[in-house]
């Protein structure tokens, strides 16, 4: 009978404590987790990275930019990148919106994009007209798979996809359906 009482004391414990437990109300994630909210936003944006000898390497501003607290992210509203060369225009990238990653080195810039070089002694202009291109700003590399229309002087090649080196030498590459009409002087 003794055995009977601790047996049936240990029952209605166990009973008690699985009770509680099956009864605990779930945690809310969404309590411990940031939601997609701004942290700070800023107008007239300009960020300007330098080389290791101080010269300019490239400048990003935007009309207004955005940053978001749960993924370190930012986003931009009409951005403009400028990739400065020595000796040699600046190269200008337009585009509606872009993003930058969490730890900058990735920038998207979307919808309408056009990149522009002006004019160098024996070299015409070059404009390049895409939609959403992809810039790694650690090696000046952009990409994008859409339509490409690159114009320079009155040389035009259209094509599929983009892949382009824009530090000297700029190296592009048209990776689909190029097609162009070049005149000869």
């Amino acid at each position: 009978m003794k055995h009977l009482g601790k047996l049936l004391l240990a029952l209605i414990a166990i009973s008690s404590w699985w009770f509680a437990f099956v009864q605990e109300t779930p945690v809310d994630d969404s309590a411990t987790k940031p939601s997609h909210k701004i942290d700070y936003f800023l107008k007239d944006f300009d960020l300007l990275s330098m080389t290791m000898a101080g010269q300019p390497k490239q400048r990003l501003r935007a009309e207004y930019m955005q940053h978001f607290i749960d993924d370190d992210s930012t986003e931009m509203t009409a951005p403009k990148m400028t990739m400065f060369a020595p000796d040699k225009p600046d190269l200008n990238i337009y585009s509606e919106t872009g993003y930058i990653s969490s730890d900058g080195q990735l920038v998207l810039l979307n919808g309408a994009v056009k990149v522009k070089r002006e004019a160098l002694k024996n070299i015409a202009a070059m404009e390049i007209d895409t939609h959403n291109l992809r810039v790694q700003l650690a090696n000046d590399f952009a990409e994008t798979d859409e339509f490409v229309k690159i114009k320079s002087g009155n040389n035009i090649i259209k094509g599929n996809g983009l892949r382009a080196h824009f530090r000297e030498p700029i190296n592009i590459k048209i990776l689909d359906n190029a097609r162009g009409h070049h005149e000869i002087n």
